[in-house]
């Protein structure tokens, strides 16, 4: 029996991967994904605290189920992956444009609404720095938490992300120590169109397939 927890990033929701999970359930029995503190309907404040309370009740509510549990963590939820491998066995990561250091937090643009492919920035409060203010915090947090990545590794970074830079990426691929690791970059690819990508999704189907 196979789980696999998603972790979303800042700008949306438990939307992130709607666009995965059908193929997904291919090769787990149970997908957890759900809205972290402070974004959807998760109306726990959005603190490094909550955020990893409840990151870890999630992988606890699952470990005496499921063999194992497999995470993929998009953006802020590359790091609390990252964060949650360090706590609790993990035995495959996927981290897409994980924003782990290297912030272009100036180029975040909020929007009151989706766009019509993409669930981002329907989820935030009105006051939106706040917001990213907080999220610096959160990272710098999670950041200190763990210095070395265990499980088997796949790290995808858009080369026109142009929120995220390529060197956030590099700097966790150091970390891992498994020899399964990956670091892949894509042309045409931001930030923002990575968790809508075939290609992407064929990557990690083959990751998931080794």
């Amino acid at each position: 029996m196979r789980a696999l927890i998603c972790i979303h990033g800042l700008l949306s929701c438990k939307a992130d991967f709607s666009f995965y999970n059908q193929t997904l359930y291919n090769y787990y029995d149970m997908i957890a994904n759900y809205d972290l503190p402070g974004h959807g309907e998760n109306q726990l404040k959005f603190n490094s605290n909550n955020i990893k309370k409840f990151i870890v009740a999630v992988y606890d509510s699952l470990v005496y189920k499921y063999e194992t549990i497999d995470v993929i963590g998009y953006s802020m939820g590359g790091v609390i992956a990252c964060y949650l491998q360090s706590v609790r066995p993990v035995n495959r990561l996927v981290l897409l444009a994980p924003a782990y250091r290297y912030l272009n937090l100036k180029n975040y643009h909020f929007r009151s609404n989706g766009s019509s492919n993409s669930a981002i920035s329907q989820v935030l409060p009105k006051k939106n720095y706040l917001h990213i203010f907080r999220f610096a915090k959160i990272i710098s947090d999670l950041s200190d938490e763990f210095k070395i990545i265990y499980p088997k590794t796949l790290i995808i970074w858009g080369k026109d992300d142009y929120l995220v830079k390529e060197e956030s990426g590099y700097l966790l691929y150091q970390m891992v120590k498994n020899k399964n690791r990956q670091f892949i970059k894509l042309a045409n690819h931001n930030h923002f169109n990575i968790v809508f990508s075939n290609v992407v999704l064929n990557i990690i189907n083959s990751f998931l397939n080794e």
